[in-house]
């Protein structure tokens, strides 16, 4: 049976290695002149129980043991067999390990508990043997390399290179309120044969009246392109000429029209000789069968040139019919507009905040406005300079609360410890001032969440609890400080904690891995696969989904599968191919 999984697999696996070939060079280059490791002559027998490191809670625990092969005499030279961590940035040397002799067989036995620190997890555990103290090692054995710690993998904010940083903290309005779809309006205006002067026609002007509905509705402009378009008669001229100077009669038109609409906004283009726009019109036409429209559309897909494709559908009955009906509508211009509604202010209440911004500016807006201009603004540099003015004229304890959560994500997006830290330390003042003016359950939660990313966990997780209790009347609330507690639960070993914390309904691919991992690391390997596939589904892009599938994959002995998965995760986030190569769980895709 193992022999045909590896048979099976070993296309999959081979393509997976090559992905990860330089990737993983670069990480056992610390271990190069260990990875061919000649017979040994000294340590074959000594073994490490268990055979691969885990992390336990906040611990790696595991046991030595095995006989030391030494020949006659040796042991009279006092040898010396030493253990040592060693990892590209960091070593650790756990000393000597004593040697039993018993009844001329000498017994290596040591059980070992250490700390784990983070630069652990890429180390490689090594044994090395001499004979004497202060001499040069004779003989070194690996006994293990890497360290399997699913559980760091846990989302709490956190991101590696290249992935999309998460958002963090949570303003006191929802994000969902203040996002809009855009909407796309396309219509046409006429002009006379021939001609690109602005006509005043019955059509032009319901053409008008509609574009004036949608910009009323969807005042904030996004885009605007204008083509100029000229139907195939001869009377429309042999040039494209006629159709850009209608362009630029229907932008100087809409300029007229809606004076917000600026010359900057508008993209002026035209098409000529192309069979694109009578395509379309042809689509709508109700004047002739599907069938005789099918010939047209193969006439018109088939190749050759414009005037080649011209004379085929002339060939086609009912030509004259359809080319009356649908030419005087290609004497036009296409309005294509892009816009969306205002989010924020209009523009009255837009012009009366720049007056309360500007120096020695005085505020004649409510709190409502303040609140609603600094939510409407996507940009985070903006929406602190509200937050900063509507602390000046409010006192609220929300535009701090809302500050901080500005501060916590701009420092996310820094790169440059200290600025973060500067940033997050500004957060932390705000949300105490925030405290003093009223406790309340987001304050308290935005405290935990920077605790978090400060790497107090244990004080964020005292914060979350009281929040916990304060937020049991708000449902959305109280579920984002569960999950946020059920994924320190988890961080800090405390798995079955968690699944309590993550009992209720789930939508992000965040909460869905953590809850896998959960399952996971008390082996339940159902519900585990079943919260992954859950993430996966959710947001298939967010990659960590696979990566807990792989996991389980390889618990259950599913080569193949967890071959799949790992592809699967790499295409998704690159940056996990580092964890990849260093969790020994998956050292048998690189041995």
């Amino acid at each position: 049976m193992y022999t045909n999984v590896l048979i099976k697999t070993s296309r999959l696996q081979t393509h997976l290695i090559i992905r990860l070939f330089c990737l993983v060079f670069v990480f056992f280059a610390v271990q190069k002149g260990y990875s061919q490791q000649a017979p040994l002559k000294y340590l074959g027998s000594i073994e490490l129980v268990p055979q691969k490191l885990r992390l336990e809670k906040d611990s790696i625990r595991f046991l030595i043991s095995g006989k030391l092969v030494t020949g006659s005499g040796l042991l009279t030279k006092q040898p010396e067999v030493r253990l040592r961590l060693l990892a590209k940035q960091d070593s650790l040397d756990l000393g000597s390990i004593a040697l039993n002799n018993q009844t001329g067989i000498t017994i290596i036995q040591k059980k070992v508990t250490l700390y784990f620190q983070p630069w652990m997890e890429e180390a490689s555990l090594l044994l090395d043997f001499s004979l004497g103290k202060n001499k040069s090692t004779v003989e070194t054995k690996i006994l293990a390399k890497g360290v399997h710690t699913p559980q760091l993998l846990v989302r709490l904010g956190q991101y590696l290179p290249g992935e999309t940083i998460p958002r963090v903290g949570r303003y006191d309005f929802s994000e969902k309120s203040v996002e809009v779809n855009q909407q796309t309006m396309a219509i046409y205006f006429k002009f006379e044969p021939g001609k690109s002067d602005w006509l005043v026609d019955p059509k032009n002007q319901e053409a008008k009246r509609q574009l004036t509905i949608f910009l009323k509705q969807n005042p904030e402009i996004i885009s605007l392109k204008i083509t100029g378009l000229q139907s195939p008669e001869q009377a429309e001229g042999r040039t494209s000429q006629l159709g850009y100077r209608r362009a630029e009669q229907m932008g100087q038109k809409l300029q007229e029209f809606f004076p917000g609409i600026t010359k900057d906004q508008i993209n002026l283009q035209s098409r000529w000789n192309d069979w694109v726009d009578f395509r379309v019109q042809l689509t709508d036409y109700a004047g002739i069968a599907e069938q005789t429209k099918a010939r047209y559309y193969k006439e018109l897909d088939a190749e050759g040139t414009y005037f080649e494709k011209g004379l085929r559908i002339k060939a086609i009955p009912d030509f004259e019919a359809v080319a009356a009906a649908i030419y005087p509508k290609l004497r036009s211009a296409l309005v294509e507009l892009t816009a969306k509604p205002y989010v924020g202010l209009d523009r009255q209440k837009k012009n009366l905040l720049r007056e309360s911004l500007a120096t020695g500016g005085k505020n004649k807006l409510s709190y409502a406005d303040w609140s609603l201009a600094a939510a409407a603004t996507p940009s985070l540099d903006e929406k602190a300079f509200l937050y900063a003015s509507m602390i000046k004229w409010f006192a609220n304890p929300a535009p701090y609360i809302n500050l901080a959560v500005v501060r916590m994500r701009q420092g996310q997006e820094l790169e440059d410890n200290e600025s973060r830290a500067v940033l997050w330390d500004e957060a932390a003042r705000l949300l105490e001032e925030a405290n003093r003016m009223q406790v309340t359950p987001l304050g308290l939660y935005n405290q935990g969440q920077l605790k978090v990313l400060q790497g107090e966990f244990w004080e964020a997780y005292k914060i979350l609890s009281e929040a916990s209790v304060l937020a049991k009347g708000d449902a959305p609330l109280f579920h984002a400080i569960e999950s946020l507690r059920g994924a320190l639960d988890v961080q800090r070993g405390d798995y079955k904690l968690a699944l309590l914390r993550f009992g209720y309904p789930m939508v992000s691919a965040e909460d869905w891995f953590n809850k896998g991992l959960a399952f996971h690391l008390i082996g339940d390997y159902q519900g585990a696969n079943a919260a992954f596939e859950a993430s996966v589904l959710a947001q298939r892009e967010f990659g960590y989904g696979y990566y807990g599938l792989a996991l389980v994959a390889m618990e259950l002995g599913q080569l193949e599968s967890a071959s799949f998965y790992l592809e699967k995760t790499i295409t998704a986030k690159i940056g996990l191919k580092q964890k990849i190569a260093a969790d020994p769980i998956f050292s048998q895709f690189f041995d």
